[in-house]
């Protein structure tokens, strides 16, 4: 029951501040001019906060068909350094795996996902082909319930 509670209500808020998100900051306007603008900020708002926060594994895989020293120049040509990590996530992992590439696991705002999707098309594309996997704490919802699975057995055997 409690498991269920959490996961729906996760699921909804993260729902919600991925649409919120990109309403309240992501459209693309034309300016008076004509001319297209550079496209949505990948600069957080001020109110983002981790206490609603996701925690999302970025596999960045080399392209193969590339040397370090290209790697190197494509990243820094597209800022990528600047970019990634975002400044409200907090690594919690980043791990090399040989022949594969880096595999990154941040803890974030939801309502950052947009931000951090941009901050990999604007930055990494060239270098990285990127996969990403958005996830949750699932501890505390494991460690509840061994410990009333354990009550409930103990429960059981007085019986």
């Amino acid at each position: 029951m409690i498991l269920a509670s959490i996961i729906r209500k996760t699921g909804i808020l993260l729902g919600l501040a991925l649409i919120f998100s990109v309403s309240a900051n992501g459209q693309v306007t034309t300016p008076a001019d004509g001319k297209n603008s550079p496209g949505p900020s990948i600069q957080p708002p001020a109110t983002d906060t981790l206490t609603d926060s996701v925690l999302v594994t970025i596999v960045l895989k080399y392209q193969q068909d590339k040397n370090f020293p290209e790697l190197r120049r494509i990243l820094e040509a597209q800022g990528f350094w600047d970019l990634f990590p975002l400044a409200e996530s907090r690594v919690i992992s980043w791990n090399i795996a040989i022949g594969l590439g880096h595999i990154v696991t941040l803890k974030m705002p939801a309502g950052s996902v947009r931000r951090l999707n941009l901050a990999i098309q604007n930055g990494a594309w060239g270098a990285f082909n990127s996969e990403v996997y958005l996830s949750y704490e699932y501890m505390p919802i494991w460690k509840n319930y061994i410990e009333r699975r354990a009550e409930a057995k103990e429960e059981r055997e007085k019986d």
